[in-house]
């Protein structure tokens, strides 16, 4: 069962207007935090993720999904709370926070740290890409942190790395699909330094 995915299992395990990935500016990048659990973002530590996987991810009876598109959040901390409190008060979004995941850097989140959306969990549209074809048919993931001044961390990339592996497997996304913000607008998301390639060879080898 998910092959491809399991293979990554065994290492530790993309805030947006409809113009690109924005989030207000902070003066420093915040201390790690635990947030309470809720319908918004599901925290999942890294010692029970493949549990939390098969049976939280496998639980959805998934829809029609047909790309992958990754994002950074551009900024250098924040969390899915943070970014789904952003989009519901500043965005007034009813659905909150408009990507499917989200992938924490440390800052405001435990470093790798995969946090489910409400959008994955209800299986309904993400407000990420600005391009309705992406939102409807895109699942949105975005990693914490601003990858035109520096690279994601590993913990980042594997988390990165098993999750897109296994959303191509269960939604049967090829790799052709599974692409950057800035493939489909006119952006630097998810950033000039973010490895894309390298996520392709990793994921898809």
């Amino acid at each position: 069962m998910h092959l491809r995915w399991k293979r990554g299992l065994c290492l530790s395990f993309l805030i947006l207007e409809t113009l690109g990935c924005y989030m207000p500016p902070v003066s420093k990048p915040t201390p790690t935090v635990k947030h309470r659990e809720s319908a918004t973002a599901h925290m999942i530590p890294p010692e029970r993720l493949e549990s939390y996987i098969i049976s939280q991810l496998d639980h959805y009876s998934v829809r029609d999904w047909r790309y992958i598109v990754i994002h950074h959040s551009a900024s250098a901390s924040g969390s899915a709370a943070e970014f789904d409190k952003y989009h519901r008060e500043k965005r007034r979004w009813e659905n909150g926070l408009g990507y499917h995941f989200v992938i924490g850097n440390g800052n405001g989140t435990p470093d790798g740290k995969i946090e489910i959306g409400n959008r994955w969990i209800n299986q309904i549209n993400g407000a990420h890409a600005g391009v309705e074809e992406y939102n409807h048919y895109g699942i949105g993931i975005c990693l914490v942190g601003n990858f035109n001044e520096s690279y994601p961390t590993a913990a980042q990339m594997e988390s990165l790395s098993t999750l897109v592996g296994y959303l191509q497997d269960r939604c049967r996304i090829p790799s052709e699909k599974v692409i950057m913000h800035r493939h489909c607008r006119q952006t630097d998301c998810p950033g000039r330094k973010f490895p894309y390639y390298k996520l392709l060879a990793n994921t898809f080898s």
